[in-house]
């Protein structure tokens, strides 16, 4: 016999054998009070007593909350109840956007006016919870202190709760089943294979159409406004352990750091878990988050990076060459709008524009907001407007022309994704206030050096973009291609040379002199092994200079570069040919600003990578 079994039997021989109320009984918080700002927990107790000592999902417990709040801009509150256990539910999840008040709204699990979600503020009527009433249905004893607790989680908007109620009866319906993808309703999600057991796993995007809309041409930078969308089939939910750090140093979250930078906080991602109507969820490391002071909220840490580039030949721009880039831009993960037809803002590697209509699990999600709690749901993004700090890109010499600005989300792929092959987006722009039109005509061969024939892909990478190409290969053949690919079928030293045009109307001529040497076999060509092929940089982490080796074991093309961590290059360290045995190259520490990099050599075709650290 359960526990709560046995304590409903003792109520009922105590009470002269009543196992049934009479009728429904409400208890009410007629006081309310003011809702507080940001991200404090605004606690208003109910005080309940002469129920039985156990409600449960089938004989009596909880049947219906009511409130009502007036506040502007209610797509910023959370609100949760608290049972005398400490078991704490969310009932309802920044829905109605950024309009106001809840007008006597209740919830049940026989609403009759459907999802909260799919409601529209004010709200007014009998609406699903997000989370199950009957969570609380748990057997515990429901007399002592409930609190119904809102959150505000953005600055400005104000407000207050008037009152709340809890309804309490027989028979509690059940859980509702149907409906809107929630944590509470595992039945209604979808996972992405079609099965009933999967990770529910977020996609975050970076959205074009939003860049487009929201940038701003300046002498000598930019500003641009930046969304993340989530498109996955899952939230994506961080939480801060309290765990900090000044570099290496374990440190007080709340205090500056020696050099006066605030601590890295260590945040954990969780990761919902669908197995039929269950829903669990484990935790993963996701990096660190900071107190931003300017702001007075927590962001987490490299969330974008936004850069002007020039094309390249790969269909991704976040390995296309940087012009220019700014800092790492940290973000507050909070949901600041829906994914729409009308706004365009989600759309996927396809090209197809996401919506409550096609994203399966729309609306997942439970926790968002500028505390140590934060995330995005599925179907909605976050957003940077381009007059935040942060949101600029300077620039010492640019021409006036076509550029690209690329914003990579979650490039260091701190967060666990179900793609990462769509974190990256590029919107064309063209400059025309830096004051002057130039072009620099610029290109380079992924071999210089081979036997005949030598197939040769040309890279072209003309600053700013250029609109028109023509390429002398120096054996008689030419191309109009930007990216042309070429055979050399005769021995010889041929000189390349490259004229572009931009769109302004500049043109510009590059020219490299015996560049590509094609050779004849004369005898055996010896054996390359790429683990031969030794890739060494000391000391490491280095401040000033710091010493690069690559050692081959035989005379062969080669490219060394350093690139951050998204793989893309920041520095061209050598290219061309290499001779046999150690070849060294110095760094120089004032020219790269501090972080991590990749140290990158293509040798022969190979590709061989280590970490490089620069300390301030």
């Amino acid at each position: 016999m359960s526990s709560a079994i046995k304590k409903l039997l003792c109520w009922f021989f105590s009470t002269g054998g009543s196992l049934f109320l009479a009728s429904a009984q409400t208890f009410t918080n007629s006081i309310g009070g003011s809702i507080k700002e940001v991200n404090i927990q605004n606690f208003f107790p109910i005080e309940v007593s002469g129920l039985p000592p156990v409600i449960d999902s089938t004989s009596f417990g909880l049947v219906k909350v009511c409130f009502h709040i007036e506040h502007s801009y209610v797509g910023d509150l959370d609100v949760l109840l608290q049972s005398p256990d400490n078991t704490v539910i969310n009932i309802a999840n920044n829905y109605g956007g950024s309009q106001n008040n809840y007008y006597e709204t209740c919830v049940a699990e026989n609403a009759t006016d459907g999802e909260l979600a799919d409601g529209v503020a004010p709200f007014y009527g009998t609406f699903y919870p997000n989370e199950s009433l009957n969570l609380l249905n748990n057997g515990q004893n429901p007399n002592g202190i409930w609190y119904l607790v809102v959150i505000d989680e953005m600055p400005q908007d104000t407000g207050k709760l008037l009152w709340v109620s809890l309804t309490f009866d027989n028979d509690p319906p059940p859980t509702h089943t149907e409906g809107d993808c929630k944590v509470g309703n595992a039945a209604a999600c979808q996972c992405p294979d079609g099965t009933n057991e999967c990770d529910l796993l977020p996609n975050m995007i970076n959205s074009a159409n939003y860049i487009s809309q929201n940038w701003t041409e300046k002498v000598g930078f930019i500003r641009l406004g930046v969304a993340t969308p989530n498109i996955g089939y899952g939230p994506l939910e961080v939480h801060g352990t309290g765990e900090c750090y000044c570099d290496s140093i374990p440190a007080d979250c709340a205090a500056p750091c020696p050099d006066g930078k605030w601590p890295k906080e260590k945040v954990i991602q969780v990761i919902y878990h669908k197995s039929d109507a269950a829903m669990t969820s484990y935790s993963l490391p996701a990096g660190t988050m900071t107190y931003h002071p300017t702001h007075g909220h927590i962001h987490v840490d490299d969330w974008t990076h936004n850069s002007i580039r020039i094309r390249g030949p790969d269909s991704n721009p976040a390995t296309w060459p940087i012009v220019a880039q700014s800092e790492k831009v940290s973000f507050c993960l909070v949901n600041l709008g829906n994914c729409s037809s009308s706004n365009q803002y989600c759309v996927d590697k396809n090209g197809i524009v996401r919506d409550k209509n096609n994203l399966p699990n729309f609306g997942l999600g439970l926790h968002t907001g500028c505390d140590y709690d934060q995330g995005i749901y599925v179907g909605k993004y976050d957003a940077y407007h381009q007059y935040i700090e942060g949101q600029e890109i300077y620039f010492d010499s640019l021409c006036n022309g076509t550029y690209y600005i690329v914003s990579v989300t979650n490039p260091t792929k701190s967060i666990l994704e179900s793609d990462y092959d769509d974190n990256a987006v590029a919107v064309e722009i063209k400059l025309k206030k830096q004051g002057k039109n130039c072009c620099t005509a610029s290109f380079r061969a992924d071999v210089t050096y081979g036997l005949a024939p030598l197939q040769v892909a040309f890279m072209d990478s003309t600053v700013p973009v250029a609109h028109s190409w023509l390429w002398d290969f120096g054996d008689g053949a030419t191309s109009t291609s930007q990216f042309p690919t070429h055979v050399y079928t005769a021995p010889g030293v041929y000189t390349v040379k490259l004229i572009t045009q931009g769109s302004t109307g500049c043109t510009d001529t590059a020219i490299k002199a015996d560049y590509i040497v094609v050779d004849v076999a004369t005898q055996a060509e010896p054996v390359f092994r790429p683990q031969e092929i030794r890739l060494h940089i000391s000391p490491n982490p280095f401040t000033e200079l710091a010493t690069v080796e690559v050692y081959v074991p035989q005379a062969l093309p080669a490219r060394l570069a350093l690139c951050d961590l998204a793989g893309a290059e920041k520095q061209l360290i050598a290219e061309g040919f290499l001779p046999a045995g150690v070849n060294r190259w110095t760094l120089h520490g004032a020219s790269i600003a501090e972080g991590m990099y990749l140290l990158q050599a293509t040798v022969a075709g190979t590709r061989h990578v280590c970490k490089v650290m620069r300390w301030p």
